[in-house]
């Protein structure tokens, strides 16, 4: 009883929004990652991606739900460099996730920028949010700036030719992010305040605008190798006082698609290794 009382109460508090509806009705692809036990000579299930034609990308963690957990691990996103880059967080529009006790909807506007959040985190009562996205725009869509949920503002400028050029992001009044686009691409992040960690991370891509290096934390480290078809190779380095501690390679095929993932440890040790297949 409580569950479908719970179900209402969401189902009310978020028809107040307004939101572009996203489109997954036709389903393009699906895709299965494999855990491999080498010494059971056996798999598990571990990840379904699903790729609907309209661009929307569904991922699930199979074995995330526990009996105390209210909700599966599900995250609904876009991504308009496609899944091979999923992980390049400028590229992501998160429209729904759940995990564990709580869940998350986003909602956009007719530009695609955020317009309003709905959340809820169930613990021992009955606990939702919602947040309006305060926000104004320039001529033709182009945003001036946005107050987001933490009550940050970020504000916008553009080039002569309407162009993104840069994002400051502001905290308590103070400057605390410079992001900078060029040809539409972030290509770096600096930190002005920052004393503790670095100040500036970076972003490299090849002639075709696709990302060839990826420095954004102050562990990690990614590489991206490129065929005629598409990505060969993906390296994701963690790395501490300048040693490498772990690593991940992501294999591809001849065609760009993802076949085989091994995860490193220190010393070279292969940890785990996931294979994938589609339907």
């Amino acid at each position: 009883m409580r569950n479908i009382l719970l179900i209402i109460f969401i189902s009310v508090s978020t028809s107040s929004f307004s939101q572009v509806k996203i489109d997954t009705s036709v389903i393009k692809s699906i895709r299965y990652e494999w855990k491999l036990d080498k010494k059971k000579n056996d798999s598990t299930l571990n990840q379904i991606l699903t790729e609907y034609k309209s661009g929307i990308y569904k991922e699930e963690f199979t074995d995330f739900k526990k009996e105390h957990h209210e909700y599966p691990f599900i995250n609904i996103f876009e991504s308009k460099y496609g899944k091979l880059n999923r992980e390049y967080k400028s590229s992501l529009k998160i429209h729904f996730w759940s995990v564990g006790n709580g869940l998350q909807k986003n909602y956009y506007d007719e530009f695609g920028n955020l317009d309003s959040i709905y959340s809820n985190y169930n613990k021992d009562t009955l606990r939702e949010w919602k947040y309006s996205i305060k926000k104004e725009y320039r001529r033709k869509g182009k945003l001036k700036y946005l107050i987001n949920k933490e009550n940050n503002k970020e504000l916008y400028y553009y080039n002569f030719f309407g162009n993104l050029k840069k994002i400051e992001l502001y905290k308590d009044s103070i400057l605390y992010e410079i992001s900078n686009y060029k040809k539409g691409l972030l290509v770096s992040q600096v930190y002005p305040t920052r004393i503790k960690y670095r100040r500036k991370f970076t972003y490299e891509y090849d002639k075709k605008g696709r990302i060839i290096k990826r420095d954004d934390n102050d562990y990690d480290f990614h590489r991206y190798q490129y065929n005629e078809f598409g990505l060969s190779k993906i390296e994701k380095i963690y790395k501490k006082k300048n040693a490498i501690m772990e690593y991940k390679v992501f294999i591809y095929d001849k065609n760009g698609i993802l076949k085989r993932k091994k995860e490193f440890g220190r010393n070279d040790k292969l940890k785990d290794e996931f294979v994938y297949e589609y339907k």
